[in-house]
């Protein structure tokens, strides 16, 4: 492939009928970002019932029907032919489906739901038609499919309408593990690409194109693997060239019928000497030069072609002059500047809190409240240690007491003395919104921009799961009524002189009878925490005080290798929604409004790629109601 590539370009035309994807509402001179909000939340409701969920003995990725029959498209690095796989809907139909075509090479393939029945479906749209900073909406299942959460938003734009090595779109709308498969769309609910592969950087997120899903249709319905050659979803010329005799530019060898080159006036024996400006001396010149066009959004440019010992300029256009421009988009590279006003007045609202955790350094940001002298900061209990302190501005800081603390949905209340009287009062607020996936939220910073993010779920319940708890560093085995500590590895248990051969018997209070008793204790702790365990060894029993560790973090996916990390305590809140800010674990603690100024709740954790959770402010306001330390 590599080698054809570099000898000769085989194009043809692949003009479609092109349609102009962005409401004219969005357009550079009245962009508005209440309107994108609506029309982001219209796709949501539009879109999200024909999203679903696809399980393969365990493993999980997404897709998105297409047809009133049943057909779901997906990635190719995710099914196989002829496989048999159960499929979710948001409505919660559990159906069977089978594996249709399969294509590895470009990452696309194609299921059937099997059983009768009528079906939601998603309208497919045209990538050849996207534009550089078009916003675009990914709805699917990141991590695994909860019921108790649904497919999950997440709003981007295009980086990249088609890229070099690969032929798919790059976009900001984040995505893990589960999302392989799952559908982006254009503003009007069409499907422009399926979700494919990421880099480590959080703006690169790569999607097939759905023109070559339309290109395959018919392979794609047959229940094998197929080859294609080429990437179909880059732009082609229509015509095959090789390097001239003295190296200075591409000459033609053949035109295709009813290509942009034999529609443009190239001939045979021409000698292409320059594409948009850039000189060509190979085939893969003029490919990669087509690449970065087609990528900034440039469809019309010339061709200067050597004829008869004459230079001559030849006019190539991709589109329509009526195409968007990508120029019209530009404000959504920062939405943050579009709320710079509402962020500086809110901001007033959030300080820093620093402690020590375990003699270790620890920042986290607060969020201001008022409350009938109860405490006027609201944080983050597992970023909240001993002797905690109040940032204030000039770099000076006051002394905070702490009130109460929440293990359970990881909050502290702190009262501190703050200048002036702010906060925000949870009396005055009306209860929770009603589910708003798809709205916009604004976490501010008092040190800069803040960040603007999209409500991504439903609210749910977060489960509390080994990976957050306190790792203790030991292999256990059940042995008649004793639990012996078979192995200790490097951690909390080695660095408090627990040794191989010692038996378990008490953490804290709890008898330990069975493997799964500790597992379930430290499943409920906190890393850095402090317990107590009683061991037997030999006939003597010895308590030893131990600080909890963080638990090791064994993937190595990309994914997981997210700037700034996630957070150490990311799960096991009574209620939380997910939105896909890229906050960075020091940065929960903070409040989370909508682009009006209502207070929403706090942020709570980084949990990975795509999803950062809030604790909404019902929550808060329990808590800080409750009596009591």
């Amino acid at each position: 492939m590599q080698k054809s590539i570099r000898r000769f370009v085989l194009l043809n035309c692949f003009f479609a009928c092109l349609l102009v994807v962005i409401d004219s509402d969005l357009k550079a001179e009245e962009f508005d970002l209440a309107k994108l909000e609506t029309k982001i939340q219209s796709v949501v409701e539009k879109a999200m019932p024909a999203v679903v969920a696809i399980s393969d003995r365990g493993m999980i990725f997404s897709g998105v029907i297409v047809s009133k029959e049943g057909h779901v498209i997906s990635a190719g690095h995710a099914v196989k032919p002829d496989g048999s796989y159960r499929v979710f809907l948001s409505d919660g139909r559990k159906l069977r489906a089978k594996g249709l075509g399969v294509n590895r090479r470009v990452d696309m393939a194609m299921l059937k739901i099997t059983e009768p029945g009528t079906w939601p479906v998603a309208e497919m749209g045209h990538s050849s038609v996207l534009v550089r900073n078009q916003p675009c909406v990914s709805i699917s299942h990141p991590g695994m499919h909860d019921s108790n959460r649904g497919a999950v938003v997440r709003f981007g734009r295009i980086v990249k309408v088609v890229t070099g090595n690969e032929g798919m779109i790059q976009t900001t709308a984040k995505m893990e593990p589960g999302d392989s498969g799952g559908p982006l769309f254009d503003l009007e609910a069409r499907v422009i690409g399926i979700h494919s592969n990421i880099r480590q950087a959080e703006s690169k997120n790569y999607d097939v194109p759905i023109d070559s899903f339309r290109k395959y249709w018919d392979e794609l319905n047959e229940p094998e693997r197929f080859e294609i050659d080429g990437w179909p979803s880059l732009p082609k010329l229509g015509f095959r060239g090789v390097q001239s005799d003295d190296g200075s530019g591409v000459e033609v060898l053949k035109v295709y019928e009813g290509g942009l080159a034999e529609k443009s006036g190239l001939l045979p024996k021409d000698i292409v000497l320059k594409l948009g400006g850039k000189n060509v001396t190979s085939a893969n010149h003029i490919y990669g030069r087509m690449i970065e066009l087609k990528s900034a959004g440039i469809n019309q440019f010339d061709l200067t072609v050597l004829r008869d010992g004459k230079q001559k300029v030849r006019k190539f256009k991709l589109t329509p002059e009526s195409h968007p421009k990508p120029a019209a988009f530009e404000q959504l590279k920062n939405l943050s500047d579009q709320v710079k006003a509402l962020e500086s007045r809110l901001d007033d609202n959030v300080f820093v809190v620093r402690s020590s955790i375990n003699e270790d350094p620890s920042s986290v940001r607060a969020t201001r409240i008022k409350t009938a002298g109860r405490g006027n900061l609201i944080s983050k209990n597992s970023c909240v240690g001993e002797n905690p302190r109040v940032e204030l501005a000039g770099g000076r800081e006051v002394t905070a007491e702490v009130v109460r603390r929440d293990s359970k949905n990881d909050l502290v209340l702190l009262v501190a003395k703050l200048p002036g009287s702010g906060g925000i009062d949870l009396n005055g607020l009306p209860g929770d919104m009603h589910e708003q996936p798809g709205k916009f939220l604004l976490t501010p910073d008092s040190k800069g921009a803040g960040d603007v993010s999209v409500w991504g779920s439903k609210y749910f319940t977060v489960p509390r799961t080994a990976v957050s708890g306190g790792f203790l560093g030991v292999e256990l085995d059940d042995q008649a009524g004793k639990v012996l500590i078979q192995r200790v590895r490097d951690g909390a248990a080695r660095r408090a002189g627990v040794k191989s051969g010692d038996f378990l018997i008490r953490l804290n209070e709890i008898d330990i009878e069975r493997g799964t008793d500790a597992t379930r204790f430290l499943r409920n702790q906190d890393p850095n925490s402090k317990i107590k365990a009683v061991i037997q060894r030999d006939d003597a029993e010895l308590v030893k005080e131990i600080v909890l560790g963080k638990r090791p973090d064994a993937s190595r996916h990309i994914a997981d290798n997210l700037a700034g990390g996630k957070s150490f305590r990311r799960d096991g809140f009574q209620l939380a929604i997910s939105h896909d800010a890229e906050l960075r674990p020091e940065e929960c603690g903070g409040p989370i409004f909508d682009l009006r100024g209502e207070f929403l709740g706090i942020n709570i954790s980084r949990f990975s790629r795509t999803r950062s959770y809030a604790i909404p402010k019902t929550i808060l306001k329990q808590f800080v109601d409750a009596k009591g330390k």
